[in-house]
């Protein structure tokens, strides 16, 4: 008998509890979203580089304090080197084409983070179901990303981004994926 195809996911373990959770059909939207969000952060924190998140920093918090706004695209292109290709390069590639005349402040900072994660998250749950489409049924598979989709859509996404950032500090509540007692079992 089989643990089922998320055991042999070549995904990190974090990747592997959001695709267990959105196969198990006992687990609701929000509670796949509380694992979707740890594995968007590991991934952020092993993909973007502190050069790349201090210099994006930096220069949205020189923007911010400025009063006369100068174009900030072409110093956000000269970062590009520090990006590599996942989520920083879709991040510099969202703050440039979000910045209406070349300004950015920090919430524009936040919905291109967000922008770049959300992507991320589905680009993941489209690996997900090409490895579930291998190793087991398409309804399976298409059922597992249809849930994937839906816990993407319903989680804080931009409260990471500006957690990320430390646009806004992060919640001293910090929930965990396992359950502790009777009263955190399966909702009815």
């Amino acid at each position: 008998m089989s643990d089922g195809p998320h055991k042999s996911l070549p995904m990190p373990p974090a990747w592997k509890r959001v695709a267990e959770r959105a196969d198990n059909g006992a687990f609701e939207s929000d509670e796949i979203s509380k694992a979707l969000i740890p594995a968007l952060e590991h991934d952020c924190r092993a993909e973007m580089s502190p050069e790349l998140m201090e210099g994006v920093r930096s220069l949205i918090g020189e923007q911010d304090a400025s009063l006369f706004k100068s174009d900030v695209r072409p110093q956000l292109e000269a970062l590009r080197p520090d990006a590599g290709c996942g989520i920083g390069n879709r991040l510099l590639n969202n703050l440039i084409q979000l910045s209406p005349q070349g300004a950015a402040d920090f919430n524009l900072l936040a919905r291109a983070m967000a922008d770049a994660l959300e992507d991320h998250a589905e680009r993941r749950s489209r690996q997900v179901e090409e490895h579930y489409q291998r190793k087991s049924t398409a309804t399976r598979a298409h059922n597992t990303r249809a849930r994937m989709a839906q816990s993407i859509s319903g989680s804080p996404i931009e409260a990471l981004a500006r957690q990320i950032f430390k646009i806004e500090a992060p919640s001293k509540a910090r929930s965990t994926l396992r359950q502790q007692g009777l009263d955190d079992g399966v909702k009815l």
